[in-house]
């Protein structure tokens, strides 16, 4: 494969990986979305209960914990994505 070649494929990973990081993102929000509609549709009332606010607040920690993962995962597509695209950009100054 000659540069020109590897600069395009370059711009394409690009590309790519910040709308992967980002898609994740929303198909987890749209999930829990959906799961907190599908708890409203079942009990009737989307007021909440003190199990669910003992759920929220029973320790802050949890949320983040569970999610970190997750959104690092993310921030690593989405940087990667933005890296790439600045060094096929560098290069293609030179090429």
């Amino acid at each position: 494969m000659d540069a020109k070649s590897w600069i395009v494929l370059l711009y394409g990973a690009a590309a790519v990986l910040p709308l992967v990081g980002f898609a994740r993102l929303l198909w987890r929000a749209q999930r829990a979305l959906s799961r907190t509609e599908a708890l409203v549709e079942a009990r009737g009332s989307a007021a909440g209960t003190f199990e669910d606010f003992n759920e929220s607040w029973g320790d802050i920690r949890l949320g983040p914990r569970r999610d970190r993962r997750d959104v690092t995962w993310d921030i690593i597509f989405v940087g990667l994505g933005l890296g790439i695209g600045a060094a096929a950009s560098i290069w293609s100054l030179f090429v």
